[in-house]
């Protein structure tokens, strides 16, 4: 890599860290999603005591959870009605404990041990400051994302300056992806998890699986399924990849030494026998309150039929971009309606390169097909949380946040579908623009809405 693109993706990294900081900042504490109840769970998956605890025998820091609550007005930015402190009470009464409410079938131990480490150096702080310690440890991992976005990107296409910068520069000023990023949740994790699980992917296909890949993918795939559902596409992902194999098994060998890896690791009577080994490894980890979710939502199938509210596909969009807080800062309809018009001309550039790339696939073409696996991942993840809410008629599960595992694909097709658009000549410039234009909609988002929210009332 030259000297000139390390210190440019130096400069984005070290934006990303510097944007994310500051909206760890700014936003009061536990005005995230879940924050109380993620937080919880971190700190308390560093003692073996803690992590098993309940309201009946809970630790003394309980009660600094519940002051701060208190002190940072946390009702006063929620839907929820606002109790009456009572030192006495536990802290059940106030938030939602997962240890408690799901029967200790919610989240692993690892996963937020993994978020919570920070602590280790600063058990003995006040609460609030530890909390700034998990929040900062969730901003790295957005840099970690944004990197991994870069090389996705760089692999798929190498010398294609539009793309291979324009993709990480999306998702550095996308004000939701870096709000939440910036907050304590395990999706974060389960993002990151999963977006490495992408890249190995990417990396296989392009320039050829070998064992260690392989194991990467199988690694990365289910710590990311263990950490969070939303992780939960990666499996059909490796089956169309697998399938994809099987119809064309002669599209990308990639040779070593005269080895093709496809013909070695992923030859088609090796499938099978992968396909029974991957399940059977999903099956052993799957989190038993999934597979609670999934029998509930076969019975309320069975029982009600398909609905899918309108409401769902509506706030995953407008949660994708720009829903910050508890879903409690709305912007005006005109900054969706101008986002949306952006993404159907990203369709319209999409459906353009899906024309003329159609007679490359049967030439077996590497690119298309990491292209394809990457469009079957977004649909996947997408169609699991639209079928859950179709199934059950639940709108709990409408928020942009569980499809970020993807969002690096995403962002690849936007702008893929707009590069399709704009001649060649003018490609630098219109980043530079649509870079502008993201930066001002991101700090739009945060100086006219989110701060103006929290502290209009000081």
């Amino acid at each position: 890599m030259s000297n000139h693109n390390t210190t440019l993706l130096a400069l984005i990294l070290a934006m990303a860290l510097i944007r994310g900081v500051i909206y760890a900042a700014v936003v009061p504490p536990w005005q995230a999603p879940d924050e109380p109840a993620q937080f919880e769970r971190a700190k308390a998956s560093l003692s073996n005591t803690d992590w098993y605890s309940t309201s009946a025998n809970q630790p003394a820091w309980y009660g600094d959870l519940i002051q701060s609550l208190f002190i940072f007005d946390f009702w006063g930015f929620v839907d929820n009605p606002r109790p009456t402190y009572q030192p006495e009470l536990p802290l059940n009464h106030y938030i939602i404990l997962y240890h408690e409410a799901y029967g200790g079938l919610y989240g692993s131990r690892l996963a937020y041990a993994m978020i919570g480490w920070p602590l280790l150096f600063a058990s003995n702080k006040d609460i609030t400051y530890q909390l700034y310690w998990v929040r900062l440890n969730n901003v790295l991992m957005n840099v970690a994302i944004i990197l991994l976005a870069w090389l996705i990107t760089q692999t798929i296409f190498p010398n294609n300056f539009f793309l291979g910068w324009g993709v990480p520069l999306l998702i550095l000023f996308n004000p939701q992806h870096t709000h939440l990023l910036s907050t304590v949740n395990n999706g974060n994790l389960a993002e990151l998890l999963s977006t490495l699980a992408l890249y190995y992917i990417v990396k296989g296909i392009m320039g050829g699986f070998s064992a260690p890949i392989i194991g990467a993918i199988l690694l990365s795939s289910l710590l990311a399924m263990w950490t969070k559902a939303t992780a939960y596409f990666l499996p059909f992902t490796l089956a169309a990849l697998l399938f994809q194999r099987a119809i064309y098994p002669g599209y990308h060998r990639s040779t070593h030494s005269g080895t093709s890896y496809w013909r070695g690791w992923l030859a088609p009577k090796w499938m099978l026998l992968a396909s029974l080994i991957l399940f059977g490894l999903i099956y052993w980890v799957i989190p038993q309150r999934l597979t609670t979710l999934i029998s509930n939502a076969f019975t309320f199938l069975i029982h009600d039929g398909l609905y899918l509210d309108p409401i769902v596909p509506l706030d995953l969009f407008r949660s994708f971009w720009a829903y910050p807080g508890w879903f409690s800062i709305l912007l005006p309809d005109f900054w969706y309606g101008l986002l949306a018009i952006f993404c159907l001309i990203a369709l319209v550039g999409l459906i353009r390169h899906a024309i003329q790339a159609f007679p490359l696939v049967p030439n077996h073409n590497p690119q298309i097909y990491t292209l394809l696996t990457l469009a079957i991942a977004i649909v996947t993840a997408m169609a699991i949380l639209l079928s859950w809410n179709a199934a059950t008629h639940s709108t709990v599960y409408r928020q942009g946040r569980s499809i970020y595992p993807v969002i690096v694909p995403i962002s690849l097709f936007l702008m893929l579908g707009w590069q399709q658009l704009i001649p060649s000549k003018w490609r630098s410039l219109s980043l530079l623009m649509l870079t502008l234009t993201f930066f001002l909609f991101d700090s739009l988002v945060l100086l006219d809405y989110i701060i103006p929210f929290f502290y209009s009332r000081i």
